[in-house]
């Protein structure tokens, strides 16, 4: 067995094609913050991008709670399978294979890191970005090695463009079969500034040391 490109369900498909408008005035509202506050660097600059990243979270919270319902998970919880952008770690012991959903973040760039903490397995891994309706957008694949000694062997995933894409994590323990492979998986999401004045143009106030939009 090999690590693939895991579908998406059709609930998540339907939630995630009912939140895109919500993604997309989430990143309209987020951009006048960049063009006017964190871009030009004023005071609070840090302030207010910590309470986009969060509620960045917060709409990923949303979604997977109403996917969670509609796929007959209940109550809105949230498990380890279903992954938010930012994630500072999930702990994993991996026998045979493990398949994470990432949920779709309103993040232009999201970093997907897995990190083997132990085991004398490997594990072949595979990440991959879907478009809102499930097609693949984009995938990559890296390993971690076998053995003991490859504690702390890492491997790393940067996806750019992925605004309302939601992303699937295939991981395949290599080794002999009684071996195991401890890993902890790190997601972290940021918004390209580019994108943001792009977004934002035509929102820049003045005479608060922005620079007018072009």
């Amino acid at each position: 067995m090999s690590a693939s490109c895991q579908s998406i369900t059709s609930q998540l498909i339907k939630v995630t094609g009912d939140f895109v408008k919500k993604y997309q005035d989430f990143r309209k509202s987020a951009a006048k913050v960049f063009v006017n506050t964190i871009i030009p660097g004023n005071s609070g600059s840090q302030t207010e991008l910590n309470k986009l990243i969060d509620q960045a979270f917060d709409l990923q919270t949303d979604l997977l709670g109403t996917y969670n319902k509609l796929a007959g998970g209940g109550g809105g919880k949230i498990g380890a399978r279903n992954l938010q952008i930012p994630t500072k770690k999930v702990t994993g012991d991996l026998v045979i294979e493990r398949t994470f959903i990432i949920a779709p973040s309103p993040f232009d760039k999201v970093t997907v890191i897995v990190k083997k903490t132990g085991g004398k397995g490997g594990a072949d891994i595979a990440a991959c970005a879907k478009h809102p309706n499930g097609d693949l957008y984009d995938k990559k694949e890296k390993s971690l090695d076998k053995g003991k000694d490859a504690k702390g062997d890492t491997a790393t995933f940067v996806f750019t463009g992925m605004a309302s894409k939601p992303m699937t994590l295939h991981l395949v323990k290599t080794g002999f079969p009684t071996d195991t492979c401890d890993y902890t998986v790190a997601l972290e999401g940021a918004f390209d500034e580019n994108e943001m004045k792009k977004l934002g143009a035509g929102t820049v106030k003045h005479g608060s040391g922005a620079v007018p939009a072009k």
